[in-house]
């Protein structure tokens, strides 16, 4: 009888840690709310901003699969595709300024391998380059 119930409980035990194990490992894969994401598409995909915001949306891939070498050719792309937009003689406008100014934080987070840090400042910069195109 003893015997029984002291493998029964090791039994109860198994499985409650594996449930907590596989609970844990599923939570912990899903990504934080509004930090998901967000791919944009432009209608002409040889276009420079397409070009940006591709360059964008690889950085980002990059730094959610820990590829930080990729993650940072990925952003320099992305300063390379921003500097064909922007006229060498421009007067600076303040979004202008924020996204030079956004493409340095990443740079940094790139630096950090701050994978959050670089999903949420990638996203910044598409709602930036959003806002320069509507």
């Amino acid at each position: 009888m003893r015997r029984a119930i002291f493998v029964f409980l090791v039994v109860v035990g198994i499985l409650a840690l594996g449930l907590r194990f596989f609970l844990t490992e599923r939570l912990s894969s899903e990504s934080p709310p509004g930090l998901e994401m967000q791919l944009v598409e432009y209608s002409t995909p040889s276009s420079p901003m397409a070009q940006l915001q591709g360059s964008v949306d690889d950085l980002s891939r990059a730094a959610l699969q820990g590829q930080w070498t990729q993650a940072s050719l990925s952003l320099q792309q992305v300063e390379e595709a921003w500097k064909m937009l922007v006229p060498d003689n421009s007067q600076g406008l303040e979004t202008e300024r924020e996204i030079e100014l956004t493409i340095q934080n990443l740079y940094y987070n790139v630096w950090k391998q701050d994978e959050q840090a670089v999903l949420a400042t990638a996203q910044k910069l598409t709602l930036l380059l959003e806002g320069l195109v509507s």
